[in-house]
């Protein structure tokens, strides 16, 4: 080969090589320019994050209480460090990934007993700001008693016959409510002051029954249900009202008229 046509290949060689280092020359530019703006604006920013809080207005004791908190940085991306969230003035989680969702387990069981809850985001160069407060009121859920739980009176006693066992919330009930001092007792804890109702459920095989039910020994004071035939074992539920202080009541059901059973009662905050 010539020395001309080995000085021409060589020379094209170059050439080519000298064209993809123009080509690669742009994209690393441009990985240093992206790489240096970041480096320089995240520090360069005084802009606090935005956040907002939101959750229920009602908090139910011993369910879960979801807070969810949205953010965003100052710088427009998603350069958030984390999200801590407090009751009150007490810290009681964080999340350090998105989404900003926390799930408090609500352990409070006083009815309408007020949370206070707020989170604070801070973002990656440590600039932190506070939420918007969210307030919920703790709702109780009704409190059951099963009538064989309760104190039994007069001629009550506990059937646990197969069709009661089928039927019942307990599997078992209180019949023989026969005569006028015959019925049950139940003590029921109140924790706020308020109007609260007493659901009986209670059932018949005859017709005109009904029973009695009154706190604290005011007889004169009592309410009355009817409970229509529907026949043994068939539960209703009627719902007496009444004004309850704080502290410790007896609840008491007797025999009005005819003959019913009981299965349950339950009560809880109007």
């Amino acid at each position: 080969m010539s020395r001309n046509r080995m000085f021409c290949k060589y020379n094209l060689k170059k050439i080519m090589n000298m064209k993809k280092l123009a080509y690669l020359f742009p994209f690393c530019l441009l990985l240093i320019i992206t790489s240096c703006k970041d480096d320089v604006e995240i520090p360069s920013s005084t802009q606090l994050p935005t956040f907002s809080l939101q959750a229920d207005a009602v908090a139910v004791a011993e369910g879960t209480y979801i807070l969810k908190a949205e953010g965003k940085s100052a710088y427009g991306g998603a350069k958030l460090r984390k999200a801590e969230f407090y009751k009150g003035d007490e810290k009681i989680g964080e999340k350090e990934i998105a989404p900003y969702t926390f799930e408090y387990p609500v352990t409070e069981n006083i009815p309408d007993q007020e949370l206070s809850f707020h989170a604070v985001l801070t973002d990656v160069v440590g600039n932190s700001v506070k939420s918007n407060i969210v307030t919920a009121k703790v709702k109780v859920l009704p409190i059951r008693i099963e009538a064989e739980n309760a104190t039994l009176k007069g001629l009550a006693k506990v059937a646990t016959d197969q069709a009661t066992r089928q039927s019942s919330s307990n599997q078992a009930k209180v019949g023989a409510i026969d005569n006028a001092d015959s019925g049950i007792d139940a003590m029921i804890e109140i924790r706020t002051a308020g109007e609260y109702v007493i659901r009986v459920a209670a059932g018949s095989g005859f017709n005109d029954t009904s029973h009695k039910i009154y706190v604290d020994d005011k007889v004169s004071e009592a309410q009355i249900y009817t409970i229509p035939n529907r026949g043994w074992n068939t539960w209703q539920t009627f719902d007496l009202v009444f004004d309850l202080e704080v502290g410790s009541h007896k609840i008491s059901i007797r025999r009005n008229n005819g003959y019913g059973e009981l299965d349950y009662i339950e009560y809880s905050k109007l």
